[in-house]
C-alpha cells in the first residue's frame, strides 16, 4: 500500500513537471511564431498523462505569453490535435506518433494559412509557415521520446538483499540434503551371503538349542580330538551352499550323533530365518539407496532454485522503457515490466499489459513491440491468452526458439486384443525443451498398459516439478521398485529436444532402437539396459545427437522391429526410411508402419507404435 501511494505521489510530481514545463515553453518565440506549442502538447498527449490539466496548463501558458492574435491560432490548432487524436484512438484503438505528427502539422499550417488568408495582424509568411509546420512535425518525434524517458526517469535499482537471503537459505538446506544423502550411502553394502561371524552365531545357536541338554554334549565338544566341531561346521557350510546337508557329512555325524536328524531339522531352520533375516536386511539397505537418492533429488531442486533466473530490470530499464514506448505506439500500455535472464543466458519479461483505449489488441502486436524494444526474438509464453483486453493482465514473454518441430504417433493394438500396452506422451517445458516418451509395458492388454501409463505419468510430474532427466528416471524407476509388482516391468524412450540449440539427449531405458533420418543417412541408437522396476540401480543410457534443419527422429516399440523380415531389424528399418520420402511426420509414420503390415503379412502379434518428429529451423 505504502509502495504504491509512492509510486502515485512520484507520477503526481512529474505530471506537474510536465505542465509547468507547458507553461513556460509558451514564452519561446521564433519570428512570430510559437512551434514548440502544439509540438509540445501533441508529445505529452500522447503519453496519456491527465489530458485535461495539460489543456488547462496551456490555455494558461497561451493567455500569459502569447500575443491575442497567436493566440486565437494555436488555440483552435490544439483544439484540433486533441479531437483529431481522440478520433484515432475511438477508430483504431490507438494514435501513432507519427498520425499525431501529420494531424499537429498539418493543423499548425491551415490555421496559418487561415490567418493569412483573413489578413490577420502578427503572421507570419508562407515560407515561415511551412518551416513551422515541419519543424512541429519533427519536433513530436523527439518530443515523445523525451517525455517517455522522463517518465520512466526514476527506476530505482532493484533491492537483492531479500532474494539474497533467500537464495542463500536454500543453498544450506541443499548443502544439508546433500550430506545426508551421503550418510545413507556410505551405509553397509548389500550382503550375497552369511559373514563368517553370522555362520559362528548359528553354529552357537544350534548347540546352545539342542547339544546343551544332550547327555553326550561332553563327549562331542569336551575332547580335543572330537571331530563333531568338523562336522558340524561342514554341515553348515553345505546348507549355506546349497540348502540340504551332504549326505557324507551325515553319515559321519551319526557315527558320533545319535541326534543327527534332528540337528539338521534345527539347521535348516535356523538357516532358513537366517536367509529371512538377510534378506530383509538386504531390502533395508536398498531402502536406504532410494532415499539417497530422493534426497539428492530434493538437492538438485533446491540448488536450482536457489541459482534462479537473474534479475536484468535496472540493467536493462532503457530497453523496458523502449517497449513501453513500442508497445503505447500500438494501443497497449505496458506496466511494471521485470527483465529476467536464466542460467542459459537467455531472457523473460514479465508485465502487465492492458488495451489503452478499450477493446482488444492482438498479442502479435505487443509481441513485435516487446520483439523490437528488447532487440531480441520473444515470444509470448505458449500458455498466454490471444488478445490484450482493456482490464489487461500480467503477460510472460520469453525468448523465441531457433527450431520448430511437429510430430506424429501411429499405433496398432495386438491382435486379438482392445488395450495397447504402449503409452506415449508430448511434453513441452518452459526452458524451450520437448520431451518426447515412449514406454512399452511387458506383455499387452490393460495391465501392461496401465504400467507404462503410470511410468509416464511419474516422468511427467517430475520433469513438470523441475527435476533434471536423470533424476527423474531415477525417482521414477525408485517408486516403480517400491512399488514392488513381480513381472510388471516397462521399458523408456526419451528424446529431449532442446528447441534452441537443436540438441537431442537420448534417455534408454531398455528401449528399442532409435532412428534418425538425416538427409543422407539414418542413424540409429541402440539400447542394452534393462527395463524400469527390475533394480533400484538403474543404469540410464544418455546419447547426445545434433539435430539439423529437416531431421526427423524416429522412435518406435519393441512390436515393430521383432517381426521386420531379415536377421537384423534395425538395418532393415534403416533401409525403409530411406526409401520414405515424405516431409510430413504423419505421413512417413504410417508410410513406415504400412510397410511393417507388408512384411508381417497384416499380422500384429505384438503392439506396435512408431513415433516420428520433424525438426525444421526458423
Amino acid at each position: 500500500m505504502y509502495d504504491s501511494m509512492k509510486s502515485m505521489k512520484r507520477l503526481s510530481v512529474k505530471q506537474v513537471i510536465l505542465y509547468i514545463g507547458g507553461i513556460l515553453l509558451c514564452r519561446i518565440s521564433w519570428m512570430g511564431c510559437f512551434p514548440l506549442i502544439p509540438a509540445y502538447f501533441t508529445a505529452v498527449c500522447l503519453e496519456d498523462a491527465a489530458r485535461g490539466m495539460l489543456a488547462a496548463s496551456m490555455l494558461a501558458g497561451i493567455i500569459l505569453f502569447v500575443p491575442i492574435t497567436a493566440a486565437v491560432k494555436y488555440l483552435m490548432t490544439l483544439g484540433v490535435i486533441l479531437i483529431t487524436v481522440r478520433l484515432f484512438e475511438w477508430v483504431e484503438g490507438r494514435c501513432t506518433v507519427l498520425c499525431a505528427s501529420i494531424a499537429a502539422a498539418i493543423a499548425t499550417f491551415m490555421m496559418s494559412l487561415s490567418g493569412e488568408l483573413l489578413n490577420m495582424k502578427d503572421t507570419a509568411g508562407m515560407a515561415v509557415n511551412v518551416i513551422e509546420a515541419v519543424f512541429v512535425f519533427s519536433s513530436i518525434f523527439m518530443g515523445t521520446r523525451f517525455v517517455d524517458f522522463f517518465m520512466q526517469l526514476n527506476l530505482l535499482p532493484q533491492i537483492q538483499e531479500e532474494g539474497y537471503y533467500h537464495e542463500h537459505r536454500l543453498g544450506n538446506y541443499a548443502d544439508s540434503f546433500n550430506g545426508l544423502s551421503k550418510i545413507f550411502s556410505q551405509m553397509n553394502t548389500a550382503q550375497k551371503e552369511l559373514s563368517a561371524e553370522q555362520m559362528g552365531r548359528i553354529q552357537n545357536e544350534l548347540t546352545g538349542s539342542l547339544c546343551v541338554n544332550c547327555s553326550q554334549c561332553a563327549l562331542c565338544f569336551g575332547k580335543e580330538k572330537s571331530p563333531m566341531h568338523s562336522y558340524l561346521a561342514y554341515m553348515l557350510k553345505s546348507l549355506q551352499r546349497t540348502g540340504e546337508p551332504d549326505h557324507e557329512i551325515v553319515v559321519q555325524m551319526q557315527e558320533h550323533c545319535p541326534y543327527t536328524d534332528a540337528v539338521i531339522q534345527e539347521g535348516m531352520r535356523i538357516f532358513e530365518k537366517a536367509r529371512l533375516n538377510l534378506a530383509w536386511y538386504n531390502r533395508l539397505l536398498e531402502n536406504r539407496e532410494i532415499i539417497a537418492q530422493q534426497l539428492d533429488a530434493m538437492a538438485y531442486i533446491m540448488e536450482d532454485c536457489a541459482n534462479e533466473m537473474k534479475d536484468l530490470t535496472y540493467e536493462g530499464r532503457h530497453l523496458l522503457a523502449e517497449v513501453k514506448y513500442r508497445a503505447r505506439e500500438r494501443g497497449v500500455i505496458v506496466q511494471k515490466p521485470h527483465l529476467y535472464e536464466n542460467k542459459n543466458g537467455r531472457w523473460q519479461m514479465t508485465c502487465h499489459a492492458s488495451a489503452k483505449n478499450g477493446g482488444c489488441i492482438s498479442m502479435k502486436e505487443l509481441t513485435r513491440a516487446v520483439t523490437a524494444g528488447l532487440e531480441r526474438d520473444m515470444r509470448p509464453h505458449r500458455d498466454e491468452r490471444a488478445l490484450v483486453s482493456k482490464q489487461g493482465a500480467s503477460v510472460i514473454f520469453e525468448e523465441d526458439t531457433c527450431f520448430h518441430e511437429t510430430h506424429a504417433v501411429v499405433r496398432r493394438v495386438k491382435d486379438g486384443g482392445s488395450v495397447s500396452g504402449d503409452n506415449y506422451s508430448f511434453l513441452e517445458m518452459d526452458n524451450g525443451q520437448l520431451a518426447l516418451m515412449l514406454s512399452d509395458g511387458m506383455g499387452s492388454g490393460s495391465m501392461a498398459c496401465r504400467e507404462s501409463e503410470l511410468v509416464l505419468e511419474l516422468l511427467e510430474k517430475f520433469l513438470e516439478a523441475g527435476f533434471s532427466k536423470e533424476t527423474a528416471l531415477k525417482m521414477m524407476n525408485s517408486a516403480m521398485v517400491i512399488r514392488g509388482e513381480d513381472d510388471l516391468y516397462s521399458t523408456v524412450d526419451i528424446c529431449s529436444l532442446d528447441l534452441y540449440t537443436g540438441c537431442c539427449d537420448l534417455y534408454k531405458i531398455g528401449a528399442a532402437t532409435t532412428f534418425i533420418k538425416h538427409r543422407d543417412y539414418v542413424e540409429r541408437i541402440v539400447s542394452s539396459s534393462l527395463p524400469v522396476g527390475v533394480t533400484h540401480r538403474m543404469e540410464i543410457m544418455n546419447t547426445k545427437k545434433q539435430l539439423e534443419d529437416g531431421d526427423f527422429l524416429v522412435m518406435v516399440s519393441d512390436g515393430v522391429l521383432e517381426h521386420l523380415q531379415g536377421d537384423e531389424p534395425d538395418i532393415e528399418m534403416c533401409e525403409i526410411l530411406k526409401q520414405t520420402a515424405f516431409q510430413h511426420p504423419g505421413q512417413m509414420a504410417d508410410a513406415v508402419m504400412d510397410e511393417v503390415l507388408r512384411q508381417t503379412g497384416g499380422i500384429v502379434a505384438d503392439d506396435m507404435t512408431i513415433l516420428v518428429c520433424a525438426v525444421w529451423k526458423k
